[in-house]
Protein backbone atom coordinates (compact mmCIF):
# COMPACT_ATOMS: atom_id res chain seq x y z
CA UNK A 1 0.00 0.00 0.00
CA UNK A 2 2.65 2.62 1.08
CA UNK A 3 4.50 1.11 -2.13
CA UNK A 4 1.35 2.57 -4.21
CA UNK A 5 1.09 5.80 -2.45
CA UNK A 6 4.60 6.11 -3.60
CA UNK A 7 4.06 5.69 -7.27
CA UNK A 8 0.64 8.10 -7.12
CA UNK A 9 2.94 10.38 -5.32
CA UNK A 10 5.55 10.32 -8.18
CA UNK A 11 2.97 10.65 -10.95
CA UNK A 12 1.41 13.57 -9.71
CA UNK A 13 4.92 15.83 -9.25
CA UNK A 14 6.05 14.60 -12.50
CA UNK A 15 2.37 15.61 -13.96
CA UNK A 16 2.45 18.73 -11.90
CA UNK A 17 6.18 19.75 -13.36
CA UNK A 18 5.05 19.10 -17.00
CA UNK A 19 1.89 21.40 -16.58
CA UNK A 20 4.41 23.98 -15.35
CA UNK A 21 6.54 23.38 -18.11
CA UNK A 22 3.97 23.73 -20.71
CA UNK A 23 2.71 26.63 -19.02
CA UNK A 24 6.20 28.27 -18.74
CA UNK A 25 6.39 27.84 -22.47
CA UNK A 26 3.03 29.34 -23.06
CA UNK A 27 3.81 31.98 -21.05
CA UNK A 28 6.66 33.62 -23.25
CA UNK A 29 4.73 33.20 -26.55
CA UNK A 30 3.53 36.45 -27.93
CA UNK A 31 0.64 34.93 -30.29
CA UNK A 32 -2.06 33.55 -28.65
CA UNK A 33 -4.73 32.24 -30.87
CA UNK A 34 -7.00 31.18 -28.67
CA UNK A 35 -8.96 34.15 -28.57
CA UNK A 36 -11.01 36.29 -30.84
CA UNK A 37 -8.21 37.83 -32.67
CA UNK A 38 -8.70 41.19 -33.99
CA UNK A 39 -6.54 42.89 -36.42
CA UNK A 40 -5.37 45.40 -33.66
CA UNK A 41 -3.94 42.71 -31.60
CA UNK A 42 -2.25 41.12 -35.02
CA UNK A 43 -0.48 44.15 -35.58
CA UNK A 44 0.67 44.42 -31.86
CA UNK A 45 2.02 40.63 -32.36
CA UNK A 46 3.49 41.22 -35.62
CA UNK A 47 6.09 44.36 -34.17
CA UNK A 48 6.38 41.78 -31.17
CA UNK A 49 7.90 39.63 -33.73
CA UNK A 50 10.07 41.20 -35.73
CA UNK A 51 11.37 42.46 -32.41
CA UNK A 52 11.90 39.06 -31.04
CA UNK A 53 13.27 37.40 -33.94
CA UNK A 54 14.97 40.10 -35.91
CA UNK A 55 17.55 38.02 -37.95
CA UNK A 56 14.62 35.77 -39.59
CA UNK A 57 11.21 37.35 -39.08
CA UNK A 58 10.70 41.50 -41.49
CA UNK A 59 7.50 43.37 -42.24
CA UNK A 60 6.14 44.92 -44.97
CA UNK A 61 3.24 47.20 -45.45
CA UNK A 62 1.69 46.35 -48.92
CA UNK A 63 -0.96 48.67 -48.91
CA UNK A 64 -4.10 49.83 -47.49
CA UNK A 65 -7.61 48.07 -47.01
CA UNK A 66 -10.78 50.30 -48.52
CA UNK A 67 -10.70 51.95 -44.89
CA UNK A 68 -7.15 52.67 -44.94
CA UNK A 69 -6.42 50.20 -42.32
CA UNK A 70 -2.95 49.00 -43.51
CA UNK A 71 -2.23 45.34 -45.27
CA UNK A 72 0.91 43.59 -43.50
CA UNK A 73 2.99 40.94 -45.07
CA UNK A 74 5.43 39.04 -43.16
CA UNK A 75 8.34 36.56 -43.69
CA UNK A 76 10.25 34.27 -42.16
CA UNK A 77 13.72 32.87 -43.37
CA UNK A 78 16.14 33.89 -45.63
CA UNK A 79 16.18 31.40 -48.76
CA UNK A 80 15.36 33.31 -52.17
CA UNK A 81 12.78 30.52 -52.92
CA UNK A 82 9.42 31.72 -51.81
CA UNK A 83 6.30 30.28 -50.41
CA UNK A 84 3.22 32.71 -49.94
CA UNK A 85 0.78 31.84 -47.16
CA UNK A 86 -2.67 33.70 -46.62
CA UNK A 87 -5.64 34.24 -44.46
CA UNK A 88 -9.03 36.10 -43.69
CA UNK A 89 -10.11 36.44 -47.17
CA UNK A 90 -13.33 36.26 -45.82
CA UNK A 91 -14.44 38.51 -42.80
CA UNK A 92 -15.95 35.24 -40.59
CA UNK A 93 -12.91 32.65 -41.59
CA UNK A 94 -10.60 34.76 -39.00
CA UNK A 95 -9.43 31.77 -37.49
CA UNK A 96 -7.26 31.04 -40.18
CA UNK A 97 -5.33 34.44 -39.17
CA UNK A 98 -4.74 32.99 -35.91
CA UNK A 99 -3.34 29.97 -37.51
CA UNK A 100 -0.82 32.10 -39.96
CA UNK A 101 0.19 34.24 -36.89
CA UNK A 102 0.54 30.79 -34.50
CA UNK A 103 2.43 29.17 -37.54
CA UNK A 104 4.83 31.99 -37.35
CA UNK A 105 5.63 32.50 -34.07
CA UNK A 106 6.64 28.66 -33.27
CA UNK A 107 8.47 28.06 -36.78
CA UNK A 108 10.33 30.89 -35.36
CA UNK A 109 11.08 29.26 -32.44
CA UNK A 110 11.73 26.04 -34.07
CA UNK A 111 13.68 27.93 -36.11
CA UNK A 112 15.82 29.36 -33.23
CA UNK A 113 16.29 26.31 -31.47
CA UNK A 114 17.23 24.12 -34.32
CA UNK A 115 14.19 21.62 -33.63
CA UNK A 116 11.81 20.06 -35.98
CA UNK A 117 7.92 20.17 -36.42
CA UNK A 118 6.21 16.76 -37.73
CA UNK A 119 9.54 15.48 -39.06
CA UNK A 120 10.72 18.90 -40.36
CA UNK A 121 13.88 20.82 -39.94
CA UNK A 122 12.68 24.33 -39.80
CA UNK A 123 16.50 25.76 -39.81
CA UNK A 124 17.14 23.62 -42.94
CA UNK A 125 13.97 24.65 -45.02
CA UNK A 126 13.88 27.83 -43.79
CA UNK A 127 17.66 28.79 -44.64
CA UNK A 128 17.00 27.84 -48.04
CA UNK A 129 13.13 29.23 -48.47
CA UNK A 130 11.65 32.54 -47.17
CA UNK A 131 7.96 31.88 -46.44
CA UNK A 132 5.57 35.24 -47.34
CA UNK A 133 2.51 35.57 -45.16
CA UNK A 134 -0.35 38.11 -45.23
CA UNK A 135 -2.55 36.92 -42.11
CA UNK A 136 -5.26 39.06 -42.45
CA UNK A 137 -5.94 40.11 -46.15
CA UNK A 138 -9.94 41.19 -45.22
CA UNK A 139 -8.88 43.84 -42.15
CA UNK A 140 -11.76 45.53 -42.65
CA UNK A 141 -14.30 42.57 -43.08
CA UNK A 142 -13.05 41.12 -40.28
CA UNK A 143 -13.43 43.55 -37.58
CA UNK A 144 -16.90 44.22 -39.01
CA UNK A 145 -17.58 40.68 -38.14
CA UNK A 146 -15.88 41.16 -34.66
CA UNK A 147 -16.53 44.17 -33.44
CA UNK A 148 -19.85 45.43 -35.52
CA UNK A 149 -20.80 49.00 -36.41
CA UNK A 150 -19.24 50.76 -33.65
CA UNK A 151 -15.97 50.38 -35.43
CA UNK A 152 -16.87 52.39 -38.57
CA UNK A 153 -18.07 55.56 -39.13
CA UNK A 154 -21.69 56.65 -38.58
CA UNK A 155 -22.11 57.95 -42.07
CA UNK A 156 -22.02 54.15 -43.24
CA UNK A 157 -23.80 51.97 -40.72
CA UNK A 158 -26.55 52.49 -42.62
CA UNK A 159 -24.84 51.35 -45.73
CA UNK A 160 -23.38 48.14 -44.28
CA UNK A 161 -26.73 47.17 -42.67
CA UNK A 162 -28.40 47.41 -45.98
CA UNK A 163 -25.70 44.86 -47.54
CA UNK A 164 -25.93 42.59 -44.28
CA UNK A 165 -29.70 41.90 -45.07
CA UNK A 166 -31.45 44.76 -42.64
CA UNK A 167 -29.51 42.97 -40.04
CA UNK A 168 -26.98 44.17 -37.24
CA UNK A 169 -25.76 41.11 -36.39
CA UNK A 170 -22.48 41.16 -38.34
CA UNK A 171 -21.30 37.55 -37.55
CA UNK A 172 -22.42 36.28 -41.31
CA UNK A 173 -20.74 38.94 -42.69
CA UNK A 174 -17.92 37.39 -45.29
CA UNK A 175 -16.74 40.17 -47.77
CA UNK A 176 -14.59 43.47 -47.61
CA UNK A 177 -16.00 46.43 -45.60
CA UNK A 178 -17.34 47.59 -49.38
CA UNK A 179 -19.38 44.51 -49.61
CA UNK A 180 -16.99 42.76 -52.27
CA UNK A 181 -16.36 39.24 -51.51
CA UNK A 182 -12.43 39.20 -52.32
CA UNK A 183 -12.12 35.63 -53.08
CA UNK A 184 -14.76 35.81 -56.12
CA UNK A 185 -12.26 39.15 -57.04
CA UNK A 186 -9.57 37.51 -59.52
CA UNK A 187 -9.51 37.39 -63.06
CA UNK A 188 -9.44 33.83 -63.44
CA UNK A 189 -13.10 32.99 -64.56
CA UNK A 190 -14.56 35.92 -63.18
CA UNK A 191 -17.66 36.53 -65.91
CA UNK A 192 -18.82 33.32 -65.24
CA UNK A 193 -19.44 33.82 -61.94
CA UNK A 194 -22.90 34.04 -60.71
CA UNK A 195 -22.99 37.08 -57.93
CA UNK A 196 -25.42 39.01 -56.58
CA UNK A 197 -26.23 42.62 -58.50
CA UNK A 198 -24.80 44.86 -55.69
CA UNK A 199 -22.23 44.82 -52.97
CA UNK A 200 -23.21 42.32 -50.11
CA UNK A 201 -22.61 40.37 -46.87
CA UNK A 202 -20.99 37.53 -49.04
CA UNK A 203 -20.52 36.29 -52.75
CA UNK A 204 -20.62 39.94 -54.69
CA UNK A 205 -18.03 39.67 -57.14
CA UNK A 206 -17.37 43.21 -57.55
CA UNK A 207 -18.19 45.62 -60.58
CA UNK A 208 -15.33 44.34 -62.06
CA UNK A 209 -12.15 42.06 -61.18
CA UNK A 210 -9.18 43.11 -59.50
CA UNK A 211 -10.74 46.59 -57.99
CA UNK A 212 -10.75 46.30 -54.61
CA UNK A 213 -8.24 48.14 -52.65
CA UNK A 214 -7.27 44.41 -51.15
CA UNK A 215 -7.34 42.53 -53.87
CA UNK A 216 -5.02 44.90 -56.03
CA UNK A 217 -2.38 44.66 -52.88
CA UNK A 218 -2.21 41.23 -52.93
CA UNK A 219 -1.84 40.87 -56.65
CA UNK A 220 0.70 43.58 -56.59
CA UNK A 221 2.88 41.89 -53.62
CA UNK A 222 2.79 38.71 -55.17
CA UNK A 223 4.47 39.53 -58.21
CA UNK A 224 7.09 41.25 -56.46
CA UNK A 225 8.08 37.96 -54.48
CA UNK A 226 7.57 35.84 -57.38
CA UNK A 227 6.41 32.46 -55.40
CA UNK A 228 6.65 28.87 -56.12
CA UNK A 229 3.85 27.92 -54.15
CA UNK A 230 0.73 29.53 -52.52
CA UNK A 231 -1.42 28.48 -49.61
CA UNK A 232 -4.46 30.25 -49.17
CA UNK A 233 -6.67 29.22 -45.61
CA UNK A 234 -9.94 29.15 -45.49
CA UNK A 235 -12.97 27.92 -42.88
CA UNK A 236 -14.80 25.46 -43.13
CA UNK A 237 -15.03 22.12 -43.86
CA UNK A 238 -12.13 20.37 -43.85
CA UNK A 239 -11.24 20.00 -47.41
CA UNK A 240 -8.70 21.07 -50.01
CA UNK A 241 -8.80 22.80 -53.01
CA UNK A 242 -5.99 22.29 -55.18
CA UNK A 243 -7.21 21.86 -58.84
CA UNK A 244 -8.30 24.79 -61.59
CA UNK A 245 -7.98 23.57 -65.47
CA UNK A 246 -4.48 22.20 -65.25
CA UNK A 247 -2.68 20.89 -68.04
CA UNK A 248 -1.90 16.82 -67.80
CA UNK A 249 1.78 17.90 -66.75
CA UNK A 250 0.58 20.05 -63.81
CA UNK A 251 -2.04 18.12 -62.99
CA UNK A 252 0.05 15.32 -61.97
CA UNK A 253 2.27 17.35 -60.05
CA UNK A 254 -0.10 19.36 -58.10
CA UNK A 255 -2.17 16.18 -57.08
CA UNK A 256 0.77 14.66 -55.87
CA UNK A 257 1.59 17.44 -53.52
CA UNK A 258 -2.28 17.88 -52.40
CA UNK A 259 -2.27 14.14 -51.80
CA UNK A 260 0.39 14.88 -49.72
CA UNK A 261 -0.82 17.79 -47.77
CA UNK A 262 -4.29 15.48 -47.39
CA UNK A 263 -2.37 13.14 -45.75
CA UNK A 264 -1.01 15.57 -42.85
CA UNK A 265 -4.44 17.70 -42.36
CA UNK A 266 -6.60 14.80 -43.11
CA UNK A 267 -8.46 16.88 -45.73
CA UNK A 268 -10.40 15.57 -48.17
CA UNK A 269 -9.34 16.57 -51.80
CA UNK A 270 -12.03 18.54 -53.92
CA UNK A 271 -12.22 17.93 -57.42
CA UNK A 272 -14.18 20.41 -59.66
CA UNK A 273 -14.73 18.75 -62.41
CA UNK A 274 -14.21 20.63 -65.91
CA UNK A 275 -16.34 23.51 -65.32
CA UNK A 276 -14.67 24.68 -62.08
CA UNK A 277 -16.09 28.02 -60.34
CA UNK A 278 -13.27 30.56 -60.75
CA UNK A 279 -12.58 34.02 -58.97
CA UNK A 280 -11.00 32.78 -56.15
CA UNK A 281 -6.81 33.48 -55.01
CA UNK A 282 -5.94 29.74 -55.36
CA UNK A 283 -7.83 29.39 -59.18
CA UNK A 284 -5.70 32.97 -60.47
CA UNK A 285 -2.52 31.50 -59.13
CA UNK A 286 -2.73 28.18 -60.52
CA UNK A 287 -3.98 29.77 -63.88
CA UNK A 288 -1.50 32.74 -64.29
CA UNK A 289 1.46 31.49 -62.92
CA UNK A 290 1.38 27.58 -63.43
CA UNK A 291 2.27 27.32 -60.14
CA UNK A 292 0.61 25.11 -57.27
CA UNK A 293 -1.97 26.59 -55.19
CA UNK A 294 -4.00 25.37 -52.37
CA UNK A 295 -6.88 26.29 -50.16
CA UNK A 296 -6.93 24.48 -47.11
CA UNK A 297 -10.57 24.65 -45.54
CA UNK A 298 -9.85 24.30 -41.70
CA UNK A 299 -12.36 23.17 -39.22
CA UNK A 300 -15.56 21.07 -39.15
CA UNK A 301 -18.21 22.87 -41.55
CA UNK A 302 -19.78 25.78 -39.79
CA UNK A 303 -23.08 27.34 -41.31
CA UNK A 304 -22.79 31.41 -41.86
CA UNK A 305 -20.88 32.26 -38.72
CA UNK A 306 -17.07 31.75 -37.94
CA UNK A 307 -15.56 28.22 -36.64
CA UNK A 308 -15.68 28.37 -32.96
CA UNK A 309 -12.33 28.96 -31.04
CA UNK A 310 -12.30 25.14 -29.80
CA UNK A 311 -11.57 24.60 -33.32
CA UNK A 312 -7.98 25.92 -33.43
CA UNK A 313 -5.83 23.47 -31.64
CA UNK A 314 -7.55 20.65 -34.54
CA UNK A 315 -6.26 23.20 -37.00
CA UNK A 316 -2.97 23.31 -36.16
CA UNK A 317 -2.81 20.02 -35.25
CA UNK A 318 -3.63 19.14 -38.68
CA UNK A 319 -1.41 22.51 -40.32
CA UNK A 320 1.42 22.87 -37.76
CA UNK A 321 3.67 20.44 -40.74
CA UNK A 322 2.42 22.29 -43.98
CA UNK A 323 3.95 25.31 -43.82
CA UNK A 324 7.27 23.75 -43.68
CA UNK A 325 6.19 20.91 -46.33
CA UNK A 326 5.83 23.26 -49.07
CA UNK A 327 8.32 26.11 -48.12
CA UNK A 328 10.83 22.92 -49.10
CA UNK A 329 8.61 21.81 -52.52
CA UNK A 330 8.94 25.50 -52.90
CA UNK A 331 11.91 25.04 -52.80
CA UNK A 332 12.63 22.23 -54.78
CA UNK A 333 10.29 24.10 -57.35
CA UNK A 334 12.90 27.30 -57.61
CA UNK A 335 15.67 25.25 -57.69
CA UNK A 336 14.41 23.58 -60.69
CA UNK A 337 12.97 26.53 -62.30
CA UNK A 338 16.80 28.09 -61.21
CA UNK A 339 18.44 24.93 -63.08
CA UNK A 340 16.16 25.84 -66.02
CA UNK A 341 16.77 29.25 -66.39
CA UNK A 342 20.40 28.32 -66.29
CA UNK A 343 20.37 25.71 -69.14
CA UNK A 344 18.63 28.31 -71.08
CA UNK A 345 21.11 30.80 -70.36
CA UNK A 346 24.20 28.68 -71.22
CA UNK A 347 23.08 27.93 -74.46
CA UNK A 348 22.95 31.74 -75.14
CA UNK A 349 26.39 32.17 -73.79
CA UNK A 350 27.69 29.42 -75.71
CA UNK A 351 26.54 31.21 -78.64
CA UNK A 352 27.58 34.76 -77.43
CA UNK A 353 31.13 32.69 -76.85
CA UNK A 354 31.39 31.75 -80.25
CA UNK A 355 30.51 35.24 -81.64
CA UNK A 356 33.07 37.05 -78.93
CA UNK A 357 35.71 35.01 -80.49
CA UNK A 358 34.83 36.22 -83.41
CA UNK A 359 36.41 39.50 -82.73
CA UNK A 360 39.94 38.14 -82.23
CA UNK A 361 39.70 38.13 -86.24
CA UNK A 362 39.93 42.13 -86.16
CA UNK A 363 42.13 42.77 -83.70
CA UNK A 364 45.20 39.84 -84.21
CA UNK A 365 44.01 37.86 -87.09
CA UNK A 366 43.43 39.73 -90.00
CA UNK A 367 46.52 42.52 -88.06
CA UNK A 368 49.11 42.01 -91.04
CA UNK A 369 50.50 45.60 -91.63
CA UNK A 370 49.92 49.00 -90.17
CA UNK A 371 47.19 49.76 -92.50
CA UNK A 372 45.43 47.18 -91.12
CA UNK A 373 45.23 48.93 -87.43
CA UNK A 374 41.99 50.30 -87.52
CA UNK A 375 38.14 50.08 -86.22
CA UNK A 376 36.02 49.51 -88.64
CA UNK A 377 32.10 49.24 -88.60
CA UNK A 378 31.78 45.49 -88.61
CA UNK A 379 34.35 45.10 -85.76
CA UNK A 380 32.21 48.09 -83.47
CA UNK A 381 29.25 46.49 -84.62
CA UNK A 382 30.00 43.13 -83.07
CA UNK A 383 31.50 44.49 -80.53
CA UNK A 384 29.06 46.67 -78.95
CA UNK A 385 26.20 43.37 -79.06
CA UNK A 386 28.58 41.10 -77.57
CA UNK A 387 28.58 43.98 -75.08
CA UNK A 388 25.11 44.17 -74.90
CA UNK A 389 24.03 40.75 -74.80
CA UNK A 390 27.14 39.80 -72.00
CA UNK A 391 25.45 42.68 -69.67
CA UNK A 392 21.61 41.17 -70.42
CA UNK A 393 22.68 37.62 -69.56
CA UNK A 394 24.68 39.03 -66.41
CA UNK A 395 21.68 40.52 -65.30
CA UNK A 396 19.89 37.43 -65.60
CA UNK A 397 22.04 35.10 -64.09
CA UNK A 398 22.40 37.31 -61.36
CA UNK A 399 19.16 35.77 -59.85
CA UNK A 400 20.47 32.28 -60.20
CA UNK A 401 21.99 30.28 -57.32
CA UNK A 402 25.78 30.02 -56.91
CA UNK A 403 25.34 26.40 -57.47
CA UNK A 404 23.94 27.10 -60.89
CA UNK A 405 25.55 30.13 -61.95
CA UNK A 406 29.02 28.41 -61.19
CA UNK A 407 28.19 26.40 -64.69
CA UNK A 408 28.41 29.61 -66.47
CA UNK A 409 31.59 31.06 -65.08
CA UNK A 410 33.86 29.70 -68.04
CA UNK A 411 31.50 31.11 -70.66
CA UNK A 412 31.53 34.42 -68.91
CA UNK A 413 35.21 34.09 -68.64
CA UNK A 414 36.08 33.55 -72.39
CA UNK A 415 33.69 35.82 -73.36
CA UNK A 416 34.86 38.52 -71.44
CA UNK A 417 38.92 37.48 -72.23
CA UNK A 418 37.87 38.23 -75.78
CA UNK A 419 35.64 41.58 -75.12
CA UNK A 420 38.96 42.81 -73.13
CA UNK A 421 41.24 41.78 -75.72
CA UNK A 422 38.64 44.08 -78.26
CA UNK A 423 38.49 46.62 -75.91
CA UNK A 424 42.25 47.24 -75.61
CA UNK A 425 42.67 46.86 -79.22
CA UNK A 426 40.23 49.97 -79.62
CA UNK A 427 41.68 51.92 -76.89
CA UNK A 428 45.06 51.48 -78.46
CA UNK A 429 44.28 52.32 -81.53
CA UNK A 430 42.30 55.22 -80.64
CA UNK A 431 45.41 56.41 -78.34
CA UNK A 432 47.53 55.70 -81.14
CA UNK A 433 45.71 58.58 -83.38
CA UNK A 434 46.00 60.32 -80.90
CA UNK A 435 49.46 60.30 -80.80
CA UNK A 436 49.56 60.87 -84.38
CA UNK A 437 47.32 63.86 -83.87
CA UNK A 438 49.70 65.11 -81.64
CA UNK A 439 52.54 64.71 -83.37
CA UNK A 440 51.12 66.51 -86.31
CA UNK A 441 50.67 69.62 -84.34
CA UNK A 442 53.36 69.79 -83.10
CA UNK A 443 55.79 69.48 -85.94
CA UNK A 444 53.09 71.84 -87.77
CA UNK A 445 53.79 74.76 -85.44
CA UNK A 446 57.94 73.64 -85.02
CA UNK A 447 58.31 73.66 -88.84
CA UNK A 448 57.74 77.27 -88.96
CA UNK A 449 60.27 78.22 -86.87
CA UNK A 450 58.23 78.89 -83.84
CA UNK A 451 60.01 79.57 -80.84
CA UNK A 452 57.37 80.48 -77.96
CA UNK A 453 55.47 79.67 -74.70
CA UNK A 454 53.07 77.41 -77.26
CA UNK A 455 55.77 75.67 -78.98
CA UNK A 456 57.43 74.56 -75.65
CA UNK A 457 54.10 73.67 -74.08
CA UNK A 458 53.03 71.27 -77.34
CA UNK A 459 56.24 69.73 -77.06
CA UNK A 460 55.68 68.95 -73.34
CA UNK A 461 52.43 67.87 -74.56
CA UNK A 462 53.53 65.30 -76.85
CA UNK A 463 55.94 64.05 -74.39
CA UNK A 464 53.20 63.11 -72.00
CA UNK A 465 50.92 62.01 -74.71
CA UNK A 466 53.09 59.58 -76.14
CA UNK A 467 53.88 57.84 -72.83
CA UNK A 468 50.36 57.45 -72.06
CA UNK A 469 49.21 55.93 -75.27
CA UNK A 470 52.34 54.11 -75.73
CA UNK A 471 50.92 52.05 -72.24
CA UNK A 472 47.79 51.83 -73.73
CA UNK A 473 49.30 49.84 -76.80
CA UNK A 474 51.26 47.70 -74.66
CA UNK A 475 47.87 46.18 -73.51
CA UNK A 476 46.75 45.63 -76.86
CA UNK A 477 46.68 41.41 -77.73
CA UNK A 478 49.38 39.71 -79.84
CA UNK A 479 53.01 40.86 -79.46
CA UNK A 480 53.15 41.44 -83.52
CA UNK A 481 50.06 43.87 -83.13
CA UNK A 482 51.89 45.68 -80.40
CA UNK A 483 54.77 46.17 -82.96
CA UNK A 484 52.50 47.26 -85.36
CA UNK A 485 51.16 49.75 -83.44
CA UNK A 486 54.20 50.96 -81.78
CA UNK A 487 55.59 51.11 -85.19
CA UNK A 488 52.99 53.20 -86.64
CA UNK A 489 52.09 55.39 -83.64
CA UNK A 490 54.62 55.79 -81.33
CA UNK A 491 57.64 55.58 -83.04
CA UNK A 492 57.02 59.01 -85.41
CA UNK A 493 56.39 60.51 -82.14
CA UNK A 494 59.38 59.43 -80.29
CA UNK A 495 61.50 60.84 -83.24
CA UNK A 496 60.06 64.11 -83.44
CA UNK A 497 60.93 64.40 -79.81
CA UNK A 498 64.44 62.95 -80.26
CA UNK A 499 64.99 65.14 -83.72
CA UNK A 500 63.67 68.88 -82.16
CA UNK A 501 64.79 68.60 -78.34
CA UNK A 502 68.03 69.38 -80.16
CA UNK A 503 66.82 72.17 -81.70
CA UNK A 504 64.80 73.31 -78.62
CA UNK A 505 68.00 72.99 -76.49
CA UNK A 506 69.78 75.04 -78.95
CA UNK A 507 67.80 77.85 -78.89
CA UNK A 508 67.43 77.80 -75.00
CA UNK A 509 71.33 78.06 -74.87
CA UNK A 510 71.53 81.03 -77.63
CA UNK A 511 69.26 82.71 -75.23
CA UNK A 512 70.93 81.78 -72.70
CA UNK A 513 74.34 83.20 -74.35
CA UNK A 514 72.66 86.29 -75.30
CA UNK A 515 71.48 87.54 -71.37
CA UNK A 516 75.16 86.15 -70.28
CA UNK A 517 76.76 88.80 -72.89
CA UNK A 518 74.09 91.34 -71.81
CA UNK A 519 74.94 91.14 -68.10
CA UNK A 520 79.01 91.28 -69.15
CA UNK A 521 79.76 87.61 -68.17
CA UNK A 522 81.96 86.74 -71.49
CA UNK A 523 83.61 83.54 -69.96
CA UNK A 524 80.52 82.08 -69.45
CA UNK A 525 79.02 83.36 -72.96
CA UNK A 526 81.89 81.86 -74.61
CA UNK A 527 81.61 78.35 -73.06
CA UNK A 528 78.68 78.22 -73.62
CA UNK A 529 79.09 79.33 -77.34
CA UNK A 530 81.18 76.01 -77.51
CA UNK A 531 78.40 73.84 -76.48
CA UNK A 532 76.63 75.44 -78.86
CA UNK A 533 78.21 74.68 -81.58
CA UNK A 534 78.68 71.01 -80.24
CA UNK A 535 74.84 70.55 -80.32
CA UNK A 536 75.00 71.91 -83.59
CA UNK A 537 77.13 68.99 -84.87
CA UNK A 538 75.00 67.00 -83.31
CA UNK A 539 71.77 67.63 -84.61
CA UNK A 540 73.83 67.80 -87.96
CA UNK A 541 75.64 64.53 -87.51
CA UNK A 542 71.70 62.70 -86.61
CA UNK A 543 69.92 64.22 -89.77
CA UNK A 544 72.81 63.15 -92.15
CA UNK A 545 73.42 59.40 -90.81
CA UNK A 546 69.47 58.86 -90.40
CA UNK A 547 67.75 61.81 -92.79
CA UNK A 548 64.59 59.26 -93.52
CA UNK A 549 64.41 59.17 -89.33
CA UNK A 550 65.44 62.57 -88.23
CA UNK A 551 63.82 65.65 -90.33
CA UNK A 552 65.67 68.77 -91.14
CA UNK A 553 63.36 72.00 -90.85
CA UNK A 554 65.08 74.77 -92.90
CA UNK A 555 62.69 77.32 -91.26
CA UNK A 556 64.05 76.38 -87.58
CA UNK A 557 67.47 75.96 -88.88
CA UNK A 558 67.56 79.38 -90.38
CA UNK A 559 66.37 81.16 -87.13
CA UNK A 560 68.54 79.65 -84.97
CA UNK A 561 71.70 80.51 -87.61
CA UNK A 562 70.46 83.67 -87.81
CA UNK A 563 70.48 84.21 -83.92
CA UNK A 564 74.42 82.68 -83.61
CA UNK A 565 75.31 84.85 -86.32
CA UNK A 566 74.34 88.00 -84.10
CA UNK A 567 76.07 86.43 -81.39
CA UNK A 568 78.98 85.79 -82.80
CA UNK A 569 78.98 89.45 -84.28
CA UNK A 570 78.37 90.80 -80.89
CA UNK A 571 81.05 89.23 -79.40
CA UNK A 572 83.96 90.05 -82.63
CA UNK A 573 82.09 93.69 -81.87
CA UNK A 574 83.57 93.88 -78.39
CA UNK A 575 86.85 91.87 -79.16
CA UNK A 576 85.98 88.82 -77.50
Amino acid sequence: MQKLRMIILLIVIITASFSFNIKAEAGTSIVNPNKVYSYNQMVSDINKLKKAYPDIIQVKVIGNSEYGRKLYAVSIGKGSATLFVNGSHHAREWLTTNLNMYMIEQYAKTYKNNQKIKGYNARNILNSTTIWFIPMVNPDGVTLQQQGLKAFPKKVHSSLVKMNGGSKNFKRWKANGKGVDLNRQYNTGWKAIKSPSSPSFKNYKGKTPESAAETKAVLGFVSAINPEMALSYHSSGKMLFWNYKQGKATYSRDLTYAKAIGRMTGYRLIYPGKNPLGGGFTDWFIEAKKRPAFTPEISKYYYETSPPLAEFNGAWRENQGVGLYTAQESYKLYDQRMKKEADKLAVQLSKLQSKAKSLRTYYSTNIKHEKDLRIDKSFKGIFDSVNKETSEIERQSAKLPSKHKARLALYFKNINTYRSEAKFFIEGVNAGEKALKANQEFEKIFAEGHFDEVTFKKHTELSKTTKVNENAIKKMYGAHVKSLALKKYIMPAKNTLANTVLEMDRYKLVNLIQTQLDNGDTLAATENLRKLDALEAESKNLKQNNPSKYKTYPKVEGKLKDLKLSIISQMESEGL
